[in-house]
């Protein structure tokens, strides 16, 4: 099965990439550039270590998604969620797309 493809959403860009990647690789820097380091987003040492310490419960299967409240199994991807109107505050592990991604996006987008 061939993989999907479409034009770069950067203004003007008529590159073709696959549908999996967000940008061509010229407007994935610059974008990257413009996001920032991970430090400057506030993922810094403190929120590293948060994360590591709910490891072993998320390898354990005892982990359950602060968001939605469903089990996150030991091999699916998760992030230490923040609170949605404080993100100084860290509410505990969520699933990565199906809740705090995909919350992320809809936020950005007004609809919720």
């Amino acid at each position: 099965m061939s993989e999907a493809w479409r034009i770069c959403p950067a203004r003007g860009c008529p590159q073709s990439i696959p549908a999996s990647k967000r940008y061509c690789p010229k407007h994935a820097r610059a974008h990257e550039k413009q996001r920032g380091s991970r430090e400057d987003r506030g993922y810094d040492h403190a929120h590293r270590s948060l994360r590591k310490a709910f490891i072993p419960e998320v390898l354990a299967g005892k982990a359950t998604c602060w968001r939605c409240g469903e089990p996150i199994k030991p091999d699916e991807a998760w992030d230490l969620g923040h609170d949605d109107d404080d993100r100084t505050m860290y509410r505990g592990p969520e699933h990565a797309n199906r809740c705090n991604r995909s919350e992320a996006g809809r936020r950005s987008q007004g609809l919720t």
